[in-house]
Order: C-alpha cells, then sequence, then structure tokens
C-alpha cells in the first residue's frame, strides 16, 4: 500500500585503628601493584601441573567481643574488649593446576592467633591488659583460580582447624601477674578464607624444574572462626606472607612446531560523539488509521499481528487506553504500528460507544474469487460481533475478487509480490462521523485518527555516537562495545558486522545529563581470534525549556498525489490553524518501495507540494504571515512528515 504520511510539529580512631589502616593500605597497595604488573598471556617456559612448597606468614588478628570469664576458676573483675596481635602461620602444601586458569590447593598449617587486649572497664588509673593465644593445626583446601592464564591468582576456600593450644596472662601494676589456660575453647573450628597472590619465577623458562616465589594475602572472616563457646569473643584475620614453589613438568610446545597464524588485518576502533544531545520532550500526536485489514495468503484468518482480544479483554477496552505512551513511548514508526494492529479493537470501540453508527467491509481476495474475499470479510464481521458484542444487522458485508483501487499493475513483475498482498484485504467503510473523518465532499471516506501523548527526543543523526571500527567488515564476523558510565554501570551494544555502526545518544545518558565515557569493542575475527580496542568520549544533554510539540499525520491512497485533495477540511480546519505567523514549515514526502526509484522520488515530491499549496489556500484567508516553507521529496527513504517550528 503506498501511502504518504504528513506529521505537523509546533514548539510548546585511636592509635590501634592507624595502625590497622596502615596494615591494609600497604597490603592494598602491593596487590594493586602486583595485579597491573601480571602478565596476561601465558609465558614460553615449562608449566609443571604439580607443585610443592612451603610458606611463612603473618597473622594480623582482630578480636571483637569481651572476655571476662576466662576459665572455670577464673573470672576477671573487668571486662577485656577489642584485642589486636600479630602470630606466625607457616604451611606446607601442593597445588595441582591442570588448566591455566583452574586448580586446587591444600596446605596443612601451624597457625597462631595471638591478641593483646588493653582496653577494659576498670576505673581510672588502674592498668592492666590480657595477652590471649590460640594455636591451631589447620587443613586448607583451595579453589585457585588465575583469570588471566598468568602469575596473578585467587584462591577461596574453607579451613578445618584443631586447637592444639589456648593460654593467657593478665599483666596489672596493681596485682600479680597471671598465666592460666582457656576453658571452653572450641576444639575443632570449620570457617573460610579468599585470598589472592602473584607468582615470580626464580628459574630459567626453560628449565623442567621451576621455582616460583610468591606474595599473598588472605582474609579469614569472623564467621565460623570464634574460639569460645561462651561470650561473644569473634576472630577476623588478615594473613600476609610468601610462598615458596616447586614443580617439574613438561616443556612447551616450541615456536617451529606451532602451525603459523595467518596475518589478520588490525582493525582501527574511534568513535565519533555529537557536541551535544537534545533533550525529550512532551510530543501530542495525531496519528492516521488506516481502514485496510490485510490478510496472508492462502488463509482467511485475521492474522496474529493484529491485537487479537477475548471477550473479557474486550469489555475493558477503551481507545483511550492506547492514548498515553508516555512510560513506554518507543518511536513514532512504532506508535503508528500499534494504532494499527489494534484498528479491530478502536472500530469495535467505536461502534459500541456510537450504536446507530454502520460500517460496510468490502473483501478482497487478490485474484482468488469473490468468496475468498466474502470470507475475508465475513471473519473481520465476526470478530466485531463476537468479541465487541455488535449487532450484526450494524455491519454489512461484500466480496469482491480485487479492490475497487488494486495496488497491482497490469504487466508488473518487479513488485508482483508485494502489491498482490496488498490486494488480499478488507476495507471497512462507513458515512458515520462518529466513525469517519471529514473529507472533501465525502470522496473518499477515511478512519478518525487517534491522538496519542507521547515522550519523544530527537532522531536527528547528529545526536548519535559513531562507532568507527575500520576493517571490521572484512577481518571480523562480528563485535560489539561495553560502555561503562561515569557511575560505573555498564552497557552492552551489539553485535554489528560492518564497519561503522551507531548508537543513539539518549540511550546512552539515560537519566544522566552528561558524562565522561570509557568505551571497549570486543571483535571476533573471521579465523576465531579475539581483538579488543578501547576509547573513550564525552556527552551532554542540551539544556532545554520543557517543550510540548504537537504532530499531525495524513495518508495517501496508492500511488497517488492529488488524492491530498481529500484531506481539504482536515488541513484546512485542523491543521492551519495550528501554523502560526513567522513559522518555519518544512514539508517531506516519502513513498513505499513499489515501483522505481526515480518514479517514487518525484511521487513524493508532488505529495509533498499538493500538501503545501492546501496549507498556502487555508493560511492565505487568515491573518497569519511570514510562514516560510521547506518543501521535499525523500522517494522511499521512510514515511511522510510536515514539521513547522514557530
Amino acid at each position: 500500500m503506498q501511502f504518504c504520511i504528513v506529521k505537523i510539529t509546533s514548539q510548546l580512631k585511636q592509635t590501634k585503628m592507624k595502625t590497622k589502616t596502615k596494615i591494609f593500605s600497604a597490603v592494598a597497595m602491593l596487590m594493586v601493584v602486583l595485579i597491573s604488573n601480571s602478565s596476561l598471556k601465558a609465558q614460553d617456559r615449562v608449566q609443571p601441573t604439580w607443585w610443592f612448597g612451603i610458606s611463612g606468614a603473618g597473622n594480623f588478628d582482630f578480636y571483637r567481643g569481651t572476655a571476662q570469664i576466662l576459665n572455670n576458676d577464673l573470672t576477671s573483675k573487668y571486662a577485656y574488649t577489642n584485642g589486636f596481635g600479630v602470630a606466625p602461620y607457616m604451611s606446607v602444601f601442593v597445588e595441582y593446576r591442570p588448566d591455566p586458569v583452574w586448580g586446587l590447593m591444600v596446605n596443612l598449617a601451624y597457625d597462631g592467633s595471638r591478641g593483646v587486649f588493653d582496653k577494659s572497664n576498670a576505673p581510672a588509673g588502674y592498668s592492666t591488659s590480657l595477652d590471649a593465644e590460640f594455636d591451631y593445626a589447620s587443613f586448607e583446601p583451595s579453589l585457585r583460580i588465575a583469570p588471566f592464564a598468568g602469575k596473578f591468582y585467587i584462591f577461596i576456600g574453607p579451613r578445618l582447624s584443631y586447637n592444639a593450644m589456648q593460654s593467657f596472662s593478665i599483666q596489672s601494676d596493681n596485682e600479680p601477674n597471671t598465666q592460666a589456660q582457656w576453658s571452653n575453647v572450641y576444639g575443632m573450628r570449620l570457617s573460610a578464607q579468599i585470598g589472592m597472590g602473584y607468582e615470580m619465577p626464580l628459574s630459567a623458562p626453560a628449565n623442567l624444574t621451576q621455582v616460583d616465589i610468591a606474595p599473598f594475602i588472605a582474609f579469614l572472616p569472623y564467621f565460623g572462626n570464634q574460639p569460645r563457646s561462651v561470650e561473644n569473643l569473634t576472630l577476623t584475620t588478615v594473613r600476609a606472607g610468601v610462598a615458596i614453589k616447586i614443580g617439574c613438568g613438561h616443556r612447551a610446545q616450541a615456536v617451529s612446531e606451532v602451525t603459523p597464524v595467518p596475518l589478520e588485518k588490525d582493525v582501527q576502533f574511534s568513535v565519533q560523539a555529537p557536541s551535544s544531545v537534545p533533550g525529550q520532550h512532551i510530543v501530542i500526536e495525531t496519528l492516521p488509521l488506516c481502514n485496510y485489514v490485510f490478510f496472508d495468503s492462502g488463509t482467511t484468518t485475521i492474522p496474529a499481528r493484529y491485537a487479537i482480544l477475548n471477550q473479557n479483554e474486550a469489555a475493558g477496552f477503551t481507545e483511550a487506553q492506547l492514548q498515553d505512551c508516555q512510560k513506554n513511548p518507543g518511536t513514532r514508526s512504532s506508535r503508528q504500528l500499534t494504532m494499527y494492529h489494534n484498528i479491530l479493537n478502536i472500530i469495535g470501540d467505536r461502534m459500541r460507544k456510537y450504536p446507530t453508527s454502520k460500517i460496510q467491509l468490502v473483501g478482497s481476495s487478490a485474484g482468488r474469487g469473490i468468496e475468498i474475499g466474502k470470507e475475508n470479510a465475513e471473519a473481520v464481521k465476526s470478530y466485531l460481533v463476537n468479541t465487541f458484542g455488535i449487532d450484526g444487522s450494524r455491519i454489512a458485508v461484500e466480496g469482491r475478487n480485487e479492490p475497487l483501487t488494486p495496488s497491482e499493475e497490469p504487466n508488473d513483475t518487479r513488485d508482483f509480490a508485494l502489491t498482490r498482498a496488498e490486494d488480499n484485504r478488507v476495507s471497512i467503510n462507513s458515512t458515520s462521523p462518529d466513525l469517519m473523518m471529514e473529507v472533501k465532499d465525502n470522496s473518499a471516506l477515511c478512519l478518525k485518527p487517534i491522538e496519542v501523548t507521547a515522550m519523544d527526543g530527537s532522531s536527528n543523526n547528529d545526536s548519535k555516537v559513531t562507532l568507527n571500527a575500520t576493517g571490521a567488515g572484512e577481518t571480523l564476523a562480528t563485535w560489539s562495545v561495553d560502555v561503562t558510565d561515569p557511575q560505573g554501570n555498564v552497557e552492552h551494544f551489539g553485535p554489528f558486522t560492518d564497519d561503522q555502526a551507531t548508537i543513539s545518544g539518549a540511550t546512552i545518558l539515560g537519566n544522566n545529563t552528561n558524562g565522561n565515557y570509557k568505551i571497549a569493542m570486543t571483535g571476533e575475527t573471521k579465523s576465531g581470534h579475539s581483538i579488543t580496542k578501547e576509547s573513550s568520549f564525552a556527552l551532554v544533554r542540551e539544556v532545554q525549556p520543557i517543550q510540548t510539540e504537537q504532530r499531525v499525520s495524513i495518508l495517501f491512497q496508492f500511488d497517488k498525489s492529488v488524492t491530498v485533495a481529500t484531506f481539504d477540511n482536515f488541513l484546512t480546519n485542523t491543521v492551519a490553524p495550528r501554523i502560526y505567523s513567522n513559522s518555519n514549515v518544512v514539508i517531506t514526502g516519502y513513498t513505499d518501495i513499489v515501483g522505481t526509484e526515480d518514479y517514487n522520488l518525484n511521487l513524493s515530491s508532488e505529495r509533498a507540494q499538493a500538501a503545501q499549496s492546501i496549507l498556502q489556500g487555508a493560511l492565505a484567508k487568515t491573518n497569519v504571515t511570514g510562514v516560510t516553507y521547506k518543501t521535499s521529496g525523500h522517494g522511499e527513504a521512510g514515511t511522510v512528515f510536515f514539521k513547522y517550528l514557530a
């Protein structure tokens, strides 16, 4: 169906805490350095599967809670709280690494814990402290993960520890010192740990025996780590140390034995961002309603692309439900399709609202016989009667072999499939003004348009972010991008296959008014390799007052331009009054893809010129002056619209 759509737009603590902070800061800086220098690729060296070693570390122990009931024979006068101490940790271990990324670690360890409690509720001038020791034999299996298949690794797993020693001493300036054993100490504890390390080779890459030294840090949270079954004492530990590892394995495959990888053309990646992104504004848009229901070949059932309701859904349906599109705005095209796919429900609601209105359904079969055309029309009538409860006597049915105005042209071979499919349809006609739009001399009866309210943004290409991946079409099978906003949120776009792609600047900004964005392009070459490119860009949303636009659209009949005169009353009485003096009116015409490009370009220009003539004639009879027109045709490029700016 060759349409022209016309759219008109108008603008309307304490020292101890400092010590702890220094410890954490030093450890954090060490690990940042290790991670930043981690190789992202496997080394060309002997890669043992089994590793054996020893480790030594310091446990930085943080006690929280209260210690006062020290054993069955001794309860302190005062409660000791929040201790801190450093104790040794030593282990022997074995590692199994069948894969560069994944592996297992098992440690058998002596695990010391100590805490000095110098804080109590003793009165002023009374100096006392508690020195607590809990030593364990520990079994620690862990999952080892080297996320970059390199030197940096992470480990995580449970800890099963057996208490081997528990003692305490109390030192006081006012009373004799005391040394004793704790009571109510857990014999076995099940807890957990998570940590990370960095391996530095000490041997030549070609040696069968490999030796590594690995600084590491681990965190042992308090849960499962309580030393006693009385009171509420808990223990959190930060462990920092060094491991020495020895492994013996096979040599890596010599370079000469590796199958050469064909050289691939590099991909150059860059980003072009607009200087600003237009803000959104409210749009009150009048969308035309095509009075045709198109059927699929070989069936007389209403196609599933139309919105089909059951009786309960129809009972609660009103045309007004479709008119507020602000929560799910979409695009103008998507809004237009939503209205059209609800055409039968809109007709049903209008006939239910106006009980004296009547319609005629003219079914056509695209040359397959009058009876099939009539069956198409009967299917539409059946839906209105059975779903919306419309009296069947208000609906006349007629069958035809071809429509009165067929889309199919004699001797057409290029667009036969398109035009033939358009002629398999049902036309909805009526003389009721409650259903139809007033047109000139009633020469053509058109369904009343529907008015919607939506939030809309600029579709101008100048507001899009352009991604240039030069060489992608030749080298890459697909590529995509991840965009990271200033808050660290990542949004994925793609996949793409061409050398260039665009993303809406408004989509990237979201609710932000501006920001600096990081973008990472990841592509897969046609030979199966991966490449990554990075860049950055900035976006700013224009600071604009809230604007309200009004748009009005009309439809053309197939292959016609002069039929815009049919809408003389509508353009004169509805559209023209919305144009004010000194407005800039932009009228752009389009067609569908039936016919040659040259023919359609000329037809779109004629349609736009015809619409301008009617508007000029209407405005000449008013006091509106200084209106400037920019009228052109774009052929098959898309839809047709008017746009005027005050």
